[in-house]
This record gives C-alpha cells, structure tokens and sequence, in this order.
C-alpha cells in the first residue's frame, strides 16, 4: 500500500521553466556556452543530462557549478513564480487522505522551502534536494532507508524521463506528470506505472494502486 507520496519540484509542481532558460542564457554569455533561443520548441525534452550538456557545448565537470549559480539567482525571483494548474488541489486532496507527502529535487532546498513558504503550502513532511545530476535514484533509496519504508510503500511523480528511470531504479511506483517538461506522449513510451495528463488524474491512479495490493 502506498503510504508515503514523494514529488519532483520544477516542472512537477511549478511552473519554472522560462525563469530557468532565462537565468542559464545568462550564465552561457557570461561562459561561453550556447544559449537556448526563444524559437526552440521543447528542445531537450527526452533527452539525457549528457546529451544536454553536449548539445550547449558545457563540459560535464561544470554543470553542477553552473547548477549552483542558477539556482542561487533563482531564489531571488521566487516570487514571480507560480504552482502548476491543479496541482494545489492535489496537495491538498493527497494530504487530506491521510498520505505524507516529501518533495526531492535538483534545486536547492532553501528555494524549495522559499516557495512553498510564500505560496502558504505546509502539507510537506520532508524537503530533500539531491543537486546532483545523475544521481536522484539515489537520493530515493536514502530517503527510503531513512523513513523506514518499503519500496511499495511510496511513490514518486515526476515530470521527466530521467524522473521515470530513477522511480524504476528505485523500485518504487512512479507516476509521470504530463502536465511538465517532458511530454506526455514521451513519458508513456517509457513505461511508467501511470501517467497523468493532468494532477486531477493522480488521486484515482493512486487509489488504484492501493486497491490493487489488497
């Protein structure tokens, strides 16, 4: 039985991506780098860490420095950011039936909390953030081992392919977010338990789930 319901943040639960292009184009003229233009429509979605960072000319040994930087300046735009369509009610219907509800992302924690504090959103057990970028399956098998829970016990919803292979990575279920980066269509390809097209769908996935395992 699912007791414990773990999110991804950017994508996932705001709606982050222009503030996100905006600040790495910055970092890429001050770098070197190649910038992401106005006219790229989804132009990585699906694609992996190593193939984004090839594809803008970035050294692998710099991302998590440039990783850094981004997220530092964006916390000081928190504010001009908003949750995703929907996903506030499903915050508040998840955590009103009883589940704990966890966030682990690649952005820094303080930005996560910052957030969440200014958008008067405390249903949130626990806040994790694993900056590195390779390496979230991880960040689920510590979190596990450290609520004491079985790998059937939680779940993860995500809104990239790299969110699908950390879940099946981890052994937990995993419900792809239609409504983020990656599309809905790529993310099905992929065989996650189930995915969403939008946070209304989540609810009854997850009971199904827990009926299922009786």
């Amino acid at each position: 039985m699912i007791r414990h319901v773990i999110f991804d943040f950017d994508g996932t639960i705001v709606n982050s991506r222009p503030l996100i292009v905006e600040l790495y184009n910055s970092l890429a003229a001050k770098h070197g780098y190649r910038a992401i233009s106005d006219d790229e429509s989804e132009p990585f979605a699906g694609r992996s860490i190593r193939e984004r960072s090839k594809a803008l000319g970035i050294p692998l040994y710099r991302l998590p420095f440039l990783g850094f930087q981004l997220f530092s300046e964006y916390r000081r735009q928190i504010k001009t950011l908003e949750i995703k369509d929907g996903v506030g009610d499903l915050i508040r219907d998840l955590n009103a039936q009883g589940y704990q509800l966890s966030i682990i992302s690649s952005n820094l924690e303080s930005n996560i909390r910052s957030f969440l504090r200014h958008n008067e959103i405390s249903q949130f057990v626990q806040v994790r953030s694993c900056f590195s970028l390779f390496g979230k399956h991880r960040a689920i098998h510590s979190f596990l081992r450290d609520n004491k829970l079985n790998p059937h016990e939680a779940l993860y919803i995500g809104d990239e392919l790299r969110d699908i292979e950390a879940g099946q990575r981890s052994g937990i279920k995993i419900i792809a977010a239609g409504w983020g980066y990656d599309s809905f269509e790529l993310m099905k390809r992929f065989s996650p338990d189930f995915t969403a097209l939008c946070p209304g769908e989540v609810s009854a996935a997850i009971a199904g789930f827990n009926a299922s395992a009786i």
